[in-house]
């Protein structure tokens, strides 16, 4: 037999895959800009490959080449350029005026959440055919009443439970409830040692989950945090719809997490009485289902009779977007506390001060730390740093962007990196842009007290314009969890430094060998998601002494 048709199919796909990469590696260097009609394109040395691959392999090298040597120029005097991933052609876009423009409501993102939710979560094709037959502009089709739009429904249903301070604050009381649970085993009588990532992975993601959905799902599923950190790995892979046999280790990982969400939906929904109307259904917290949103899903999936599998990937998916950013962002801003001294000290002061040396969590005033000048200093500065992703959205109407009239249908890519690491925008002669600072979002002022005494205190101030800090993207669609994400990863900061003693111990690598290099972003994660670190910090803590 001839050794080719030897080759099983996927093997002979995958050839196919390096024959191809190898080509394009050959003609890399072709990265030159080519006239056309409408914004200027970015060429490619394999046309409808060079892009893609990218595109799927390494984003970071997407970008740079966007905006690297001529390219550059062209993109800072139009500010939008166009570039082909395989049959898609897209325009990147970057300046104030034009990434404002893409915020508009003549713009949405829904086209590519149905590509998440049809790969990613694993929605059944007859549920997707819901979303599809629906419209994204906002107009009411066929005279039906907005509640009765699955597109509608969903928006609302997010508004109501993830925007309001109500529903957010019964949340952020219920995390810190179960985020106290995961501390009870580290006492004050002696130091142990941790991973910063390690830990939060758990930690955080078992108190976010059960705050969503009640701690039952965790029991019912033993390895569900676990199952959970497999799927999250893929989620982006999947996106890209190739073939099973092609992904398998992505599609099993995905459909075993969206199980596990099943099982503990159809429980939940058993328990449920959904006949009778009464508090239950309105309450910011019930046994069955647990939050409001979390039961909201659940209402959403009986109105628009979803199937078993698309209810299981609802859950699945609204847990990866809790997770997803809020940890590693929460990560970064602990191991920037951590490597610097004075810096993790006056933050713990600030803490301390703002709720009246009380380290005690349970009398922590929520709305005060959030408000803390320096630690949201922090936050910013990480959520700049480490928030590189693509926010993408398409055209409901016919739209000018750039000077350029681009037809309805169009498909925009605002990478955030390009906006947020910007020299001109952020940099100063000391701490350049691309590095870390936790004082570039604060200034200091002069108060007068009602008895004429002046004293200095630091405030708040965006060290940039806010035009091009987005990293919850912008719009109609911006990203509705933001309001619980920020109380979510400042609290817990705020409770583990005000709670711990901790001493950086080293840098170790993902398998836990000790690592020369400190972490950076794992280059996986390049405009996908906020960038969780590539190695992690060894600390050691033990907990301070309460003070009631």
């Amino acid at each position: 037999m001839d050794p080719v048709t030897m080759i099983e199919p996927p093997m002979l796909n995958l050839s196919v895959f390096v024959l191809l990469f190898s080509l394009f590696v050959f003609k890399l260097t072709r990265v030159d800009v080519v006239k056309s009609a409408g914004p200027p394109r970015l060429s490619e040395g394999i046309p409808f490959v060079t892009n893609a691959w990218h595109f799927m392999t390494d984003k970071k090298l997407y970008i740079t080449r966007a905006t690297c040597n001529r390219y550059s120029k062209v993109l800072s005097k139009s500010g939008i350029a166009q570039c082909r991933l395989g049959p898609l052609n897209l325009y990147m876009v970057a300046g104030k005026k034009n990434i404002a423009a893409i915020f508009r409501s003549s713009f949405s993102s829904d086209p590519w959440v149905l590509r998440i939710m049809k790969y990613s979560a694993g929605y059944s094709q007859a549920d997707l055919a819901k979303f599809y037959q629906d419209e994204f502009d906002g107009t009411r089709p066929r005279g039906l009443l907005p509640e009765q739009r699955i597109w509608h429904a969903l928006h609302s249903l997010y508004d109501h439970t993830l925007m309001n301070s109500r529903s957010v604050n019964a949340l952020t009381t219920s995390y810190l409830s179960y985020f106290r649970q995961q501390l009870v085993d580290y006492s004050a009588d002696e130091w142990t040692e941790v991973r910063v990532y390690d830990f939060l992975k758990i930690s955080m993601s078992t108190a976010a989950t059960s705050s969503v959905m009640g701690s039952r799902v965790i029991k019912l599923n033993p390895d569900f945090i676990k199952a959970f950190w497999e799927y999250e790995k893929f989620v982006e892979t999947l996106a890209f719809g190739l073939p099973t046999w092609l992904n398998w280790p992505a599609v099993r990982a995905r459909d075993r997490f969206r199980a596990m969400c099943l099982k503990w939906y159809q429980v939940a929904d058993g328990e449920f009485d959904w006949d009778n109307p009464g508090p239950h259904h309105e309450a910011d917290w019930e046994p069955a289902f647990g939050s409001q949103v979390s039961r909201g899903l659940a209402k959403f999936a009986k109105t628009f009779d979803l199937s078993d599998q698309s209810i299981g990937a609802v859950y699945a998916l609204f847990l990866f977007g809790l997770h997803a950013n809020t940890i590693p962002i929460c990560t970064w801003v602990l191991m920037e506390l951590v490597k610097d001294k004075d810096l993790l000290q006056a933050v713990r002061e600030e803490i301390s001060l703002a709720n009246g040396n009380i380290t005690n969590i349970d009398c922590f005033d929520n709305r005060k730390v959030e408000l803390l000048p320096l630690l949201k200093s922090v936050y910013t500065e990480v959520l700049r740093i480490h928030v590189g992703v693509l926010i993408t959205r398409t055209a409901t109407q016919s739209v000018t962007v750039g000077n350029y009239s681009l037809a309805k249908g169009s498909t925009f890519q605002a990478p955030t990196s390009v906006a947020h690491l910007d020299e001109t925008a952020w940099g100063t002669p000391a701490h350049p842009a691309t590095k870390f600072w936790a004082y570039r979002h604060v200034k200091e002022v002069e108060v007068t007290s009602s008895t004429g005494l002046s004293t200095k205190r630091l405030e708040f101030s965006l060290g940039g314009p806010s035009g091009l800090f987005f990293p919850f993207g912008g719009g109609k669609n911006m990203c509705v969890g933001r309001n619980f994400a920020k109380p979510e990863v400042l609290l817990t900061v705020a409770t583990l430094v005000t709670q711990f003693e901790m001493e950086f111990v080293s840098w170790v690598k993902l398998d836990g060998t000790i690592s020369d290099w400190p972490a950076a972003d794992n280059p996986s994660y390049a405009n996908a998601v906020a960038a969780a670190p590539d190695r992690d910090m060894k600390i050691r803590w033990r907990r301070q002494l309460v003070h009631s």
